[in-house]
């Protein structure tokens, strides 16, 4: 027993009310808190019997012993917010249950108090119910949290695994079943690069591993993923509503999270067959989109179908090289040639851009031509120089 009177006689008319206080304690419960109504019939007729009645025991020994519960002590609660976890249950409700219990509790017990020394005894008790609460929450909520964490380590470990079968173009139907993920129709193929460092914040540089696996978290519970600190893939199956809206704020957000330009491939497969070559096409548009300094966007093929098909070796390549190699000499040209075609040759414009005559634009277009044979000045010259300067930016790149 404990050291005061008052406690003691408290814990007495506790311990001969339990099942009665545990009784009302349920009823309290279920009517305060939905969540718990939609329990199985198993766990509402047996289970939180037997965990409320615990509860209480657990409780009355505090009381009796003036102290708060040990953390063995809490084991089969513990245990039990396991269970809810698992179930999906949210973490407020888990909690919500110990103050509602605690409130029923206290009232069906205050009701009964009818002299000054019953009230008295019912005041003496109050620290240790704060301090039951205060021990048990904080344990139920760490143990609740932590399972939640593991369930979600063990779904991300599964849709990674699944996406690089995928991307490698191993049989995955097998793995995907294993795991309950469907493989129903096609995928969008986004592989993404940060073309740039993340900058610098105090302390370090910005977790962008962590950033893009919250992103993909919240792009869509459906979303397949395989991820690196300096971009990574997704794959979104195309029967996900919106896609190319949410692909875009991924996109977006990512950038915006993460301190970087971040540039990304786009390809659809039609099917599981095609999400390798889908993805190979993703990451070379990726790459060209880095390459050639484009904004933080999704690319797709219909955007850079000329530079990607400008960047396959061969012998047209080398030539356009080749066209520029005279003015690599004269910076100044090679100034005006790009300053000409950005303001898609409007000489007046260019020359403005430039801070220049437009006299003085057009004798450097006229050296251009001596130099190199080919006038800019041609319509049919002009497509050459410009998929020339595309070949050499992404050389430069290289």
């Amino acid at each position: 027993m404990s050291d005061s009177p008052v406690l003691d006689e408290f814990s007495e008319y506790f311990r001969s009310s339990l099942p009665a206080i545990a009784r009302v304690m349920i009823v309290g419960v279920l009517d305060a808190v939905p969540d718990y109504r939609a329990l199985p019939d198993d766990l509402v007729g047996e289970e939180l019997p037997r965990a409320t009645e615990a509860n209480l025991r657990l409780f009355l020994r505090s009381v009796q012993e003036q102290r708060v519960p040990r953390q063995d002590e809490l084991a089969e609660l513990i245990a039990i917010a396991v269970r809810r976890a698992r179930a999906g249950m949210a973490l407020d409700t888990v909690l919500s249950v110990y103050h509602q219990g605690a409130a029923v509790a206290w009232n069906a017990i205050a009701s009964a108090a009818r002299t000054p020394e019953q009230r008295e005894q019912l005041l003496a008790a109050v620290p240790f119910i704060l301090g039951y609460l205060g021990a048990v929450t904080p344990g139920v909520a760490a143990a609740y949290v932590r399972e939640r964490q593991d369930l979600h380590w063990e779904q991300r470990e599964a849709k990674r695994a699944v996406a690089q079968a995928l991307l490698q173009g191993n049989p995955v139907e097998l793995l995907a079943e294993r795991f309950g993920i469907a493989l129903d129709g096609g995928f969008h193929v986004l592989v993404f690069r940060l073309a740039a460092e993340p900058d610098d914040e105090p302390g370090g540089v910005r977790p962008v591993l962590r950033i893009a696996q919250t992103e993909v978290d919240a792009l869509s519970p459906r979303a397949l993923s395989v991820l690196e600190r300096g971009g990574g893939t997704v794959l979104l199956p195309t029967a996900e509503s919106d896609a190319a809206a949410k692909l875009s704020g991924f996109v977006t957000r990512l950038s915006a999270n993460a301190g970087a330009r971040t540039v990304a491939g786009l390809a659809t497969a039609a099917s599981v067959a095609d999400v390798a070559t889908g993805a190979a096409e993703a990451a070379e548009l990726a790459l060209l989109a880095r390459q050639l300094r484009r904004p933080t966007g999704i690319y797709r093929m219909s955007e850079l179908a000329l530079q990607y098909q400008l960047a396959r070796p061969g012998p047209a390549r080398a030539w356009l090289l080749g066209l520029l190699a005279p003015l690599l000499a004269h910076p100044h040209l090679l100034e005006a040639l790009r300053a000409l075609i950005a303001h898609d040759y409007n000489r007046q414009e260019a020359a403005a851009s430039l801070v220049l005559h437009r006299n003085t634009l057009n004798y450097r277009l006229g050296r251009i031509a001596t130099i190199t044979g080919y006038d800019p000045g041609r319509p049919d010259h002009a497509q050459l120089f410009a998929a020339a300067l595309t070949m050499r930016d992404l050389a430069d790149a290289d």
